[in-house]
């Protein structure tokens, strides 16, 4: 891979004289090799491969592999990727630096879709730099025509998003899709809209500077390279452009003195775990300018390999038993690739080589087989002068020894360790804490040792006296339940809790970081323990005096026509400050909703509007122990001054207006009322009229009253007219 990627480069490197038509692509640099490469994460769903390599930098992230698979490298949050991340972006800003031959804002490329010519029609782009002011759509086929110029450079600039419909294509003519270059500013979304369920072809290279997502079964010719954003992957298929030369060839079938063969192989990772696989790509490429036929490649696997069916090749056959590679036929300026996966059997150096056929040129590759990382299991916390044991598994065959490392000036030293196990002793001046220590498995020679594994343990100690956190209230009342809790509580250490006291009690659980008390009637002590498997720490004790509510208050209702909604408390107590809350749809004199004092008043917009007015002793305003709430019915009617007579009735015996009310009358009980007929005769006459004349023995008719009342300033009014009774 990395000769074929050289190669590529240079094919890069060519500039063009007229700078309208023609650009120089940027260099890829360290970013060459990767197909996909994210900010903090690439996630997979389903069998995604990628015939490339894949990263992640500054972040770590990378799920889904395996179910998928990556023929190529793995680098997450490593240099490699670090140095690649930096080439993007330098990359990504060169592109934004392209003057633009044409602004497509607003259009659409490609054609759209229908049911028998799905993506056949489109558009069709020659070489250039074409620029979209805000997002770019997709939908369709895009063809790039690099019009027999195989070095034409294709840029895109979206100043937006980029959406690529589902089953759309992107396809590169008489060009390299190396040279073709996506420059999106925001998100690259493909699979939204077009035709659901039908995977998208693509090829190109997309840099982005935020997310990119693939629809399902998605294929790319080219790379996903982000420069602050994340990839997501659907089951997608993307490997990296082959570099397209020129040339000719003949169709006789023989191997022409003129056919160049050159063979390249190179391994996915440089070091693999024991018993892991390891994919190795042989390419051979024919140089020309003459075909080639009857290519054989000789790839026999060394001891320490075994082969993983089935072996991919573009071109012929793979015989698994001889190692041959049978191609045949190789035009000039065609390479042919090969991939064999094999699983490690034996660790050391492995090399492998691959020989073209008649004396040929090789090409080989030397890995590292480390051994597997070990299994660690055993104690995880111990006291100040503990020892914790550990067992070992997964231990490889070749291994000679473990190497356990312990923080340095930690006070942690190994007393003992055989390849099934070790013990760490801590000792008397170690401090609590949680310290790692790391288990490698070691082999002779200049291959690697295997993974660190780590393990971690805590070192405990008799637990520091708890502090009580008081309830945060100015004062304590007898008889109330409050919450107790342990400031700054340490995981791994029982609280215990206990009072003492006349009355005092815990409720519900007595252990735990918080607790529930019951406030007694006299001085009372609330105590917490705290132990943990080291010991006992001193006990904690807060003593706390509650405080006496005073009696509820009896309340007087004053109210009535002439005095308001007025209630006042019968017995006041000098000393004591009296709290009124008024209910929903009343409030004081002041407009208020509470108020203090032995007496209020209250008002309302609404008549007939009702209520429970509540009030409470405290020796301050918002004292913490107030008396318990009494409380009174208010009715607004009760204070009702205006005569209201109505002119109708209808004492027909059903309970709905039966009797003569005259409204807020009962407020005015000194108050005389005389009836009379038409003929002038007295037909009804009382003093302290109770609204229960029901017109009995009376005909339908007209009435005539007159209504005398006494007001509130002891005058007497008046009201005459006319009732009704209608039956």
């Amino acid at each position: 891979m990395n000769k074929i990627l050289q190669l590529l480069t240079a094919l890069l490197a060519v500039t063009f004289s007229s700078y309208a038509q023609s650009q120089t692509p940027p260099s890829l640099g360290a970013a060459r090799e990767f197909a996909v490469l994210g900010t903090n994460a690439v996630t997979s769903i389903g069998s995604s491969v990628l015939y490339g390599d894949l990263g992640t930098s500054p972040g770590t992230l990378i799920t889904g592999f395996p179910t998928g698979k990556v023929v190529g490298k793995v680098e997450s949050g490593t240099t490699v990727a670090a140095n690649a991340k930096t080439d993007i972006v330098r990359v990504y800003n060169e592109l934004g630096q392209f003057s633009a031959t044409q602004n497509l804002t607003g259009k659409t490329l490609g054609a759209g879709f229908s049911s028998s010519n799905a993506a056949v029609r489109g558009t069709t782009l020659n070489r250039g730099v074409y620029k979209f002011d805000g997002d770019a759509r997709i939908s369709g086929r895009l063809k790039f025509d690099g019009q027999n110029n195989p070095n034409s450079v294709f840029v895109v600039q979206v100043n937006g998003n980029l959406i690529i419909e589902e089953g759309s294509v992107i396809n590169v003519f008489n060009a390299s899709a190396n040279n073709v270059f996506f420059q999106v500013t925001g998100n690259i979304q493909i699979g939204a809209g077009g035709m659901t369920g039908t995977p998208s072809n693509l090829s190109g290279n997309f840099l982005v500077r935020n997310n990119a997502v693939l629809s399902l079964g998605t294929s790319l010719v080219g790379r996903i390279l982000s420069t602050t954003g994340d990839v997501t992957l659907s089951n997608n298929n993307i490997s990296l452009p082959e570099p397209i030369t020129s040339g000719s060839g003949n169709d006789d079938g023989d191997v022409e003195e003129n056919a160049t063969l050159e063979i390249s192989k190179t391994a996915n990772s440089s070091t693999v775990t024991l018993g892991d696989n390891v994919v190795y790509t042989i390419r051979v490429t024919n140089r020309g300018p003459e075909d080639a036929s009857s290519v054989t490649v000789e790839d026999k696997l060394p001891a320490g390999l075994t082969l993983v069916p089935p072996a991919e090749a573009d071109r012929g056959t793979y015989n698994a038993t001889t190692g041959i590679w049978t191609i045949g036929a190789l035009p000039a300026n065609q390479t042919a690739t090969l991939r064999i996966t094999a699983k490690t059997t034996a660790l050391g150096e492995i090399t492998n080589v691959a020989v073209i056929g008649g004396g040929g040129s090789s090409s080989d590759v030397t890995i590292c087989v480390r051994p597997a990382r070990p299994n660690v299991v055993g104690v995880g916390e111990v006291c100040a002068n503990g020892s914790a044991s550990y067992t070992v598994s997964n231990v490889s065959t070749g291994v000679t020894r473990l190497a356990i490392e312990v923080p340095a000036n930690s006070g942690l030293s190994v007393e003992s360790q055989t390849l099934s196990g070790f013990t760490v002793k801590a000792g008397a001046t170690t401090a609590p804490g949680t310290y790692t220590i790391t288990v490698i498995a070691v082999v002779p020679g200049n291959c690697q040792n295997s993974r660190a594994f780590p393990v971690e343990l805590v070192v405990g100690a008799t637990p520091t006296v708890p502090v009580i956190a008081a309830p945060q209230v100015s004062a304590l009342c007898s008889g109330t339940t409050y919450q107790y809790r342990v400031e700054q509580p340490v995981a791994g250490i029982t609280y215990t809790w206990s009072v003492t006291g006349t009355g005092w009690e815990v409720i519900g659980a007595a252990t735990g970081t918080q607790v529930q008390v019951k406030a007694g009637t006299g001085t009372g002590k609330v105590t917490v323990v705290a132990t943990n498997a080291c010991g006992t720490a001193t006990a904690s004790t807060q003593e706390v005096t509650p405080g006496a509510a005073p009696a509820m208050p009896v309340v007087i209702d004053n109210s009535g026509p002439c005095t308001g909604l007025t209630y006042s408390i019968s017995n006041p107590t000098a000393g004591l400050v009296y709290t009124w809350t008024a209910p929903a749809g009343f409030t004081f004199a002041d407009n208020s909703t509470t108020a203090t004092g032995t007496s209020v008043t209250l008002k309302s917009s609404n008549a007939n509007a009702t209520g429970t007015l509540t009030v409470t002793a405290g020796n301050t305003v918002g004292a913490a122990c107030p008396s318990s709430a009494a409380s009174v019915e208010v009715n607004a009617s009760a204070a009702g001054s205006e005569i209201v007579i109505p002119t109708v009735f209808s004492p027909n015996g059903d309970n709905i207006n039966d009797t003569w009310v005259i409204k807020n009358l009962l407020n005015f009980p000194d108050n005389d009322l005389a009836l009379y007929n038409r003929w002038g005769n007295e037909i009804y006459k009382t003093k302290g009229y109770k609204n229960d004349w029901r017109a009995t023995g009376l005909e339908e008719g007209t009435y005539v009253y007159v209504l005398r009342v006494r007001g509130c300033d002891g005058k007497e009014q008046v009201f005459r007219g006319m009732v009704q009774v209608v039956r």
